[in-house]
C-alpha cells in the first residue's frame, strides 16, 4: 500500500547567506518595540536572505519525518528572566498591561534575540512579560529522540524561551531512521499517559485529500495506532502535527485524522511552517488545504536554538506545542477544545479575509492568547449570575474604605478565563456635592420635637452604589438628637447634634453581600446675628458599622469560581462645612477627607404668582 512505502526522502539544504537590507519602510520600523507593537505595518520589515539547494538524497522508513534543512552553528545560551504581572483588563489594548520598559527587558536576552523576527512574529515577549512559562505542563515529543538530531532540535526548541519550565518528555518511534511499525507507535502514545500535548513533527506523502474514512486509516496505518490517539483525545490531551513539507497546497494525511476520527475534533491543531525573512508561507511547507478549520501558522525557517539552526514544519510544531503549555499553565481548568479554539481564534489573520486554504487561521498570537477575549464579565452570587464589568459608581464613604482596603477581583472573559484586576480600579466615586444636597433639603421625611429634644427620618445617601457594588438606593435612616438656642443680646447661638442609625441592604446581584447596623453622627454650632449666619457643622458620617464584600478572586482547576470575604470597618473620618449667609445668599466651605474639597455659593428664595 503506497501509505505504508518504505522510501521516503530527506531534503537537506545548505544555506548561502547575502547580507540583509530593509526594504523602503517606515523609519519607526527599524526601533524592535515599535515593531513588536506594530507588525502589521512593519511586514515589509523583514531581512531577505537568498538560498540555494545543495543536495537531495537519503531514506527512512514507514513514514518521513518532516524535515527540511539544517545549518549547524553555536551558542552559549542565557536563562531567561520573568516578571509576574497580572493581566489588568485593557482587553481592547495589544499589551496595554505591560510598560515599554518591561517590553524591552524581556526582549534584551540572548535566547529571545537569536530568533527575534520568528518571536516576534508570534508576539511572545507578551506571554513571557506577564509570566508564563508552560510550569509544569508536559510535551511528549513524539520523534526519533535525543539522540539524533531531528529529535533533540525539536525538543529543544519546545523547551526553548516560549514555554522553559514545561516538561519536555522525549519518546522514540524511529531507531537510526528507521521508524518503528504504527502498533508500536501506538504502544509509545498509550505509555505517554501523562503527557497533556502531543507533539508530532513528522509526516507521510499520502495527500490529505486522499484519506478518506476512519477504516481506510486503520487498514493504512494500525488499528491500535489509531486507538491509541482517539484514548489520548478522549484524556483531554491535544495533537500537535506538522503539515508536511511537499510544498503542496494539501498536508500529509495524518494531519487529516480529525476530519475521519471526529473525537479528535478539538484535540489536534495543523501546523504550516511561516519564512520571517519573507513574510510568507515557507516554500517547503505544505498549506493547510482541507485541513484550515484547524489549521495555525507558526515560524518554521532558520529557528536558532543556540546549538543549530533548523527549518520545516517539523520546527514549527513545537512552537505550536509551547504555546498550548503556556496557555494549559495560566488557565488549568481549560479543557484541550477551550484551548484549541483559544489559539485559533486569537490566531492573526494573515492570508486572505477569515480562515483560508494556506494559513488556515492564521499566525499564533501570543499577545493575544494571554489577554481577555471579548467583553469582560463579573461572577456573582457563587457564579450563577454574570455581570458585564463596569465601573461601579460608589458613594464616596464606601469608595474610599474599598480603595483603601486594596483589594483584587477576578473578572472572566468569553472563555471562562479569570483575570486579576485591582478592585479600586473600577471604582468611580458618586460626590454630588454638598451644595446641591443643601439646595435640595428634601431628604427629611418627618421630623419631631419634643422640648429641645428631637426625633425622626430621613433619607440618606452615604451608603450608594451600583453595577457590581449595587445597594438599595433609598436608605432609611433614623435620628434622635438635641436643638438648643441662647440668645446673648442680638446675638442667637444655636447647636444642634444627632445620632442616627440605619440598616442598609444590598442588592441580589452585588459584591457587597451585607451590612450592619450604620450609626451615624451629625453636629452643628453657630451664630446668628440680625441677617448674618456664621456655622461651623460636621454632616453625617458613619462613626459605627461594617460592610461585608465577596469577591471572585480566580477559578480552580476543577473550574469552581474561588470567592474570597472582606470584612470593611466603614468608620469615617468626618468632613468640616464652615458658611457664612447673608438672608439668602449662602458661602461654604467644604473640608472634605475622601474627595476634592468644595466651595459654592447658594442662593434660595420662593417665587410667588
Amino acid at each position: 500500500m503506497y501509505f505504508l512505502r518504505k522510501t521516503f526522502s530527506f531534503l537537506f539544504l545548505g544555506l548561502i547567506f547575502i547580507r540583509p537590507s530593509f526594504a523602503e519602510i517606515d523609519e519607526r520600523c527599524k526601533n524592535d518595540l515599535y515593531r513588536i507593537t506594530n507588525p502589521e505595518k512593519c511586514d515589509v520589515a523583514k531581512f531577505n536572505f537568498a538560498i540555494t539547494p545543495i543536495l537531495s538524497t537519503g531514506t527512512v522508513i514507514s513514514g518521513a519525518i518532516a524535515l527540511l534543512s539544517l545549518a549547524n552553528t553555536s551558542s552559549e545560551s542565557n536563562s531567561n528572566s520573568h516578571y509576574i504581572q497580572p493581566t489588568l483588563p485593557s482587553y481592547d489594548m495589544v499589551g496595554g498591561d505591560i510598560s515599554q520598559a518591561h517590553l524591552a527587558n524581556t526582549i534584551n536576552n540572548n535566547n529571545y534575540m537569536i530568533n527575534f523576527n520568528q518571536y516576534n512574529d508570534i508576539r511572545l515577549a507578551y506571554s513571557i512579560a506577564r509570566g508564563f512559562t508552560g510550569k509544569n505542563v508536559e510535551i511528549a515529543i513524539l520523534d526519533a529522540g535525543l539522540d539524533s538530531w531531528h529529535g533533540r532540535t525539536v525538543a529543544e526548541i519546545a523547551s526553548g524561551p516560549i514555554s522553559p519550565d514545561a516538561k519536555i518528555t522525549s519518546y522514540k518511534i524511529a531507531k537510526d531512521l528507521d521508524f518503528l511499525s504504527y502498533e508500536e507507535i501506538g504502544n509509545v502514545i498509550k505509555s505517554a499517559n501523562t503527557a497533556e500535548i502531543f507533539n508530532a513533527s513528522w509526516s507521510v506523502t499520502l495527500s490529505a485529500t486522499a484519506l478518506k474514512s476512519k477504516n481506510q486509516l486503520i487498514q493504512l496505518t494500525d488499528k491500535n495506532f489509531v486507538d491509541s490517539i482517539s484514548n489520548a483525545a478522549k484524556n483531554d490531551s491535544i495533537f500537535v502535527w506538522a503539515a508536511g513539507n511537499d510544498s503542496r497546497l494539501q498536508s500529509s494525511a495524518l494531519s487529516a485524522m480529525p476530519i475521519v476520527i471526529p473525537e479528535l475534533k478539538g484535540h489536534f491543531i495543523n501546523v504550516v511552517a511561516w519564512d520571517s525573512s519573507t513574510g510568507k508561507l515557507a516554500d517547503y511547507s505544505n498549506a493547510c488545504g482541507i485541513t484550515k478549520d484547524y489549521c495555525i501558522t507558526a515560524p518554521g525557517t532558520d529557528i536558532n536554538t543556540g546549538k543549530t539552526t533548523a527549518s520545516g514544519t517539523s520546527f514549527a510544531a513545537p512552537i505550536v506545542s509551547s504555546a498550548i503549555a503556556v496557555i494549559k499553565e495560566a488557565f488549568p481548568y481549560m479543557s484541550a477544545n477551550e484551548v484549541t479554539e483559544l489559539l485559533l481564534t486569537t490566531a492573526r489573520d494573515i492570508g486572505l479575509p477569515g480562515v483560508d486554504e494556506i494559513y488556515g487561521h492564521g499566525m499564533l498570537d501570543l499577545e493575544r492568547a494571554t489577554r481577555p477575549v471579548g467583553a469582560p464579565l463579573v461572577p456573582l452570587e457563587n457564579g450563577n449570575t454574570m455581570q458585564p464589568l463596569q465601573t461601579a459608581r460608589v458613594s464616596g464613604t464606601i469608595a474610599h474604605k474599598i480603595k483603601d482596603a486594596n483589594l483584587k477581583f477576578a473578572y472572566f472573559d468569553s472563555f471562562g478565563r479569570a483575570f486579576s484586576a485591582n478592585l479600586s480600579d473600577n471604582i468611580s466615586i458618586i460626590n454630588p456635592g454638598r451644595g446641591i444636597q443643601k439646595l435640595r433639603e428634601k431628604n427629611e421625611l418627618a421630623t419631631f420635637s419634643l422640648n429641645n429634644l428631637e426625633f425622626g427620618f430621613k433619607n440618606e445617601d452615604i451608603i450608594l452604589g451600583n453595577s457590581f457594588l449595587q445597594t438599595e438606593e433609598n436608605n432609611i435612616l433614623s435620628f434622635i438628637g438635641t436643638y438648643n438656642e441662647i440668645y446673648i443680646g442680638n446675638i442667637k447661638l444655636f447647636q444642634r447634634s444627632r445620632l442616627g442609625i440605619t440598616a442598609p441592604k444590598t442588592a441580589i446581584d452585588s459584591m457587597i453581600t451585607k451590612f450592619s447596623n450604620i450609626y451615624t453622627a451629625s453636629f452643628n454650632l453657630g451664630a446668628k446675628i440680625n441677617d448674618w449666619e456664621f456655622s461651623f457643622a460636621i454632616p453625617d458620617t458613619i462613626i459605627s458599622g461594617n460592610m461585608e464584600l465577596r469577591l471572585p478572586v480566580g477559578r480552580a482547576t476543577n473550574r469552581d469560581i474561588i470567592y474570597k470575604n472582606y470584612l470593611i470597618n466603614l468608620c469615617s473620618i468626618p468632613s468640616i462645612e464652615y458658611s457664612i449667609s447673608y438672608k439668602n445668599l449662602t458661602a461654604s466651605f467644604i473640608d472634605n477627607p475622601y474627595g476634592k474639597d468644595e466651595f459654592f455659593i447658594m442662593a434660595k428664595g420662593n417665587i410667588k404668582f
